[in-house]
């Protein structure tokens, strides 16, 4: 089953059935306001859906610039996007806070600050901000300008943003731009990624296209994210889906280029299987590793970043079941070179909550993944043939000399996993002991990064402004 073709006649096949669905079928608009922009872009628009030809398909999306840079407050963050090794990005979107034994609570606005705190000491993530946990505890309707508020001024990484209303999408871009020092210098360059996600299936808010819109009117990247699920939203044969996500996700690109030729944009595919039984989505599913991996070859045909995976899965508490399903689906990202990987770390049971224990531990995924991924060096010093003369058959390479200057970088070693004696513990409470010790660390290492006092006061009027005030949060002195 599915060796019957190369994986480039796929993708062919993929591609040749998404044309076939923009241009025969087309994706619904659903507001009026940008039936008629778009309408008047020159864009062909019947019935309230937008379609494309294969040249149009064509044009667009060679206007987009393929792999870029996004630049961080700090150059010393500054990463590739779509070339080289896969970067990662934290958990995303979730409202709720899982503990190890699946207990569930809403979600706090200090839990996103400790996520930000926690992001920014891992050299696992060169990206942070965007919605690391919505918070229960601030209005909706300010909760957006207070999560990227703490984003901007507790780390100095990349950032992610979030979608919004235009309001919402100018507050944060103003703000994005207040934090580098001025307008000019956030449209000059890649500074902030919008993720934007259709309705599935097949449809586009007017959300998703007001984000589309302003993060395109700063020329900042935009994240095509269709959602979509084998069997619910979408159909049950993944080719079928996937093609039927392509077609969504090209016209989200699409859609940027209009607004802005140059935007650059990231092809990106979240698709999930389904458990037949329920009708949920399931991310635990070989079937969201599958689409991950189809996702990065079709973002290689047609020259763009691309962006799926994470340490994602169905499990309802830190267990076994969490551990297997999120190696598959971050580890198929990482050997895929998926451009950048969201949810990487944190995420429970189906997008439903963040933990901060799963987030510790897929840390340790990460590099674990990394260090599969790193290879063997095959070199004069790695090949020590002297080495092995002077040990001889039956000697001990443990007290070398060798082995004393690499123990520490060469081999390795966990931060969580069990080694050695437990403590009188048992193996479940040695392991919750490890990951608690290694979130402390790190919380107890963060410093918060650098920031001109003038640009901290001119952030702090505009939140007062928008009648958000920094003094009203939870947040430490800097």
């Amino acid at each position: 089953m599915g060796q019957d073709l190369s994986e480039k006649s796929k993708v062919e096949k993929l591609i040749l059935l998404a044309e076939k669905i923009l241009a025969e079928v087309g994706i619904k608009i659903l507001s009026k306001e940008y039936f008629d922009l778009l309408s008047d872009r020159g864009l062909t628009i019947k019935e309230g859906r937008i379609f494309f030809t294969k040249d149009e398909i064509q044009k667009y999306l060679a206007m987009a610039p393929g792999p870029f840079t996004l630049y961080g407050i700090n150059p010393v963050h500054d990463m590739a996007v779509g070339r080289g090794l896969s970067q990662t990005a934290p958990g995303y979107g979730c409202s709720s806070v899982m503990d190890p034994w699946g207990e569930t609570r809403d979600a706090r606005f200090q839990d996103h600050l400790e996520l930000v705190k926690l992001v920014h000491q891992s050299p696992c993530f060169a990206i942070n901000g965007g919605i690391l946990a919505q918070p229960s505890d601030i209005p909706a309707e300010f909760s957006h300008l207070a999560m990227h508020y703490a984003s901007l001024v507790y780390s100095d990484k990349c950032i992610m943003g979030m979608p919004g209303t235009r309001d919402q999408m100018e507050e944060i871009m103003t703000l994005t731009a207040l934090r580098l020092g001025g307008e000019e210098i956030l449209k000059q360059s890649p500074r902030i990624i919008t993720m934007i996600s259709p309705i599935s299936p097949l449809q586009m808010d007017r959300m998703g296209l007001n984000s589309i819109e302003i993060a395109a009117r700063y020329h900042q990247p935009i994240m095509a994210s269709p959602g979509v699920a084998a069997g619910t939203t979408g159909p049950v044969d993944l080719a079928s889906n996937l093609a039927m996500a392509t077609a969504e996700a090209l016209c989200i690109i699409m859609i940027a280029q209009v607004f802005n030729p140059g935007t650059p944009a990231i092809f990106g595919l979240q698709c999930y299987g389904s458990d037949m039984k329920t009708g949920n989505i399931s991310t635990g599913s070989p079937a969201y590793a599958l689409q991950a991996k189809y996702c990065a070859a079709l973002a290689r045909h047609f020259n763009l970043p691309s962006r799926a995976g994470g340490a994602v899965n169905d499990a309802r508490s830190l267990s076994a079941q969490a551990g297997y399903e999120s190696m598959l689906s971050i580890f198929t990202a990482i050997q895929n070179n998926i451009s950048i990987i969201v949810h990487s770390a944190g995420i429970m049971n189906n997008f439903a909550a963040m933990s901060f224990e799963k987030f510790i531990m897929d840390l340790e995924m990460i590099r674990m993944a990394r260090f599969y991924m790193d290879d063997l060096d095959v070199n004069d010093e790695a090949l020590n043939f002297e080495l092995i003369r002077e040990i001889g058959p039956g000697g001990l390479f443990l007290t070398s000399m060798d082995t004393m200057k690499k123990c520490r970088t060469h081999a390795w070693n966990p931060d969580v996993a069990l080694r050695g004696p437990l403590g009188g513990l048992s193996p479940e409470d040695k392991l919750l002991d490890n990951i608690q010790k290694t979130r402390e660390k790190m919380l107890a290492a963060y410093t918060p990064p650098e920031i001109d006092p003038e640009i901290l006061d001119q952030m702090n009027r505009f939140m007062k402004e928008k009648g958000m005030d920094p003094s009203a949060l939870p947040l430490e002195n800097l």
